[in-house]
């Protein structure tokens, strides 16, 4: 997480456009597995309502475990307070990471453990994801 990241001034998020030859990171199986749905229910429960239009507080950038993933493709610099690498997350899980949209800075990175073994894994590991790393005020 970043420690410079002002949590409560976020109000609105949206998802990151997914930039040309990012498929591998962007595996078949999230769009089947309704991550971005189950993503927008979550991300409300911590105060973060989706912007559809005009420009949002946050984009959400997300991929499965194990991918080498270019933050500067997706247009966004990571932090090394994220601390985790996609790499070395396991296939079987997803990575979500929080990007400012104004700083295009990565500001929180999570892991959904095993989120990518089958539909009725995806909820309940972003959940957890939320409750265990999401910053003070979450409300999860």
């Amino acid at each position: 997480m970043d420690p410079a990241a002002d949590f409560n001034a976020y109000r609105t998020f949206d998802f990151a456009p997914i930039p040309a030859g990012a498929a591998s990171a962007m595996a078949p199986s999230l769009a089947a597995l309704g991550v971005d749905g189950v993503l927008t229910r979550a991300f409300g429960t911590v105060g973060l309502a989706r912007s559809l239009g005009g420009q949002p507080d946050l984009l959400i950038a997300y991929f499965a475990g194990g991918t080498a993933v270019n933050s500067d493709a997706w247009g966004y610099a990571s932090a090394s307070a994220a601390g985790i690498s996609v790499l070395e997350v396991p296939s079987s899980s997803l990575v979500v990471d929080v990007v400012d949209a104004r700083l295009r800075r990565l500001v929180w990175r999570g892991v959904a453990e095993g989120a990518l073994l089958g539909p009725q894994n995806v909820d309940p590991a972003v959940r957890q994801m939320l409750r265990s790393y999401w910053p003070a005020r979450q409300k999860y």
